[in-house]
Order: C-alpha cells, then structure tokens, then sequence
C-alpha cells in the first residue's frame, strides 16, 4: 500500500515552495505585465471608441440641423418663388385686360367711324338719289342749290333720328 513518510512530504512542500517563488519571480511577473498591457490596450480601445461615437454623435447633431435649415431655406425659396410668379401672374392678367380694354375701345371707336362714313356715303346716295329723281320728275337739270337743300334736310332728320 501506500506507505507516507514524513521526510517525503516535507521536501515535497519544499519543492513546491520553491518553485511557486521561482515561477512567481520568473514567469507571474511577466504575465502579470502582460495582462496589465492588454488591459489598458483594451481600456484605451474602449476610451477611444467612445471618443469616436460621441464625435458621430455631435456630427450626426450637426448635419441633423444643417439639414433642417436647408429644408427651411428650401421652403422659403418655393414661398418666394411662388410669391415672385403669383405677381407677375397677376401683371401679366393686368395688362391682358388693359390691353383688351383699349383694343375694345379702338374697336369701338373704329366701328363708330366706318358706321359714319357708310351714314354719310348712304345719305350722300340717298341725297343723289332723291336728286335725280326730283330732276326726272321735274325734267330740269340739278343745281348746287338744290343739293344743299337736300344735305340739309337730311342733316336735320340724322340729328332727330
């Protein structure tokens, strides 16, 4: 069976004291310092992306208000724009009517002037007309005296009619 001695045990306890203060002094110290650099690797990583998100953040903030003042820019430019064309759509309408009005007006004045001189080309042949006629019927020439009769006569019934 097993058989314990002492003396066995004790320079087992040696040995391993021994070399836990060997590995402690040669071997922990440099892994100790090891995980001591990637700890602070880590820590400056996760320092570093935190520094990176909230510069994102504060552009994010930045371009979400640049942005919104370019939409407001924007509709004021439309509001603008369609200011601008309702005025000159309303110039445009003006003269249009400005200009109708006054080709009504020549229109009018032009058909009150031919609607005149076809009166007085009808009253002149109506006056010639009446002549002759009086002259066959008389059977004597006309005479200037008697056409002024006439474009009396007929003056006075154009100012009744």
């Amino acid at each position: 069976m097993l058989d314990f001695q002492v003396s066995t045990i004790v320079f087992t306890v040696i040995n391993l004291l021994v070399l836990y203060f060997i590995l402690r002094k040669l071997l922990f110290g440099r892994v100790n310092a090891v995980l001591e650099q990637r700890a602070a690797r880590v820590k400056e990583t996760i320092d570093s992306a935190e520094a990176s998100k909230s510069q994102a953040e504060e552009l994010r903030a930045e371009y979400e208000d640049k942005l919104t003042d370019a939409r407001q820019e924007a509709a004021k430019l439309v509001a603008d724009a369609q200011n601008r064309a309702q005025r000159a759509y309303e110039a445009k309408m003006a003269d249009a009517e400005t200009d109708a009005k006054r080709l009504r007006s020549e229109a009018e004045a032009q058909i009150a002037s031919e609607r005149d001189a076809m009166l007085r080309g009808a009253r002149n042949e109506v006056a010639s007309l009446a002549l002759l006629a009086a002259a066959k019927v008389a059977q004597r020439p006309t005479e200037d005296g008697d056409r002024a009769l006439v474009d009396s006569f007929l003056a006075e019934v154009g100012e009744q009619a």
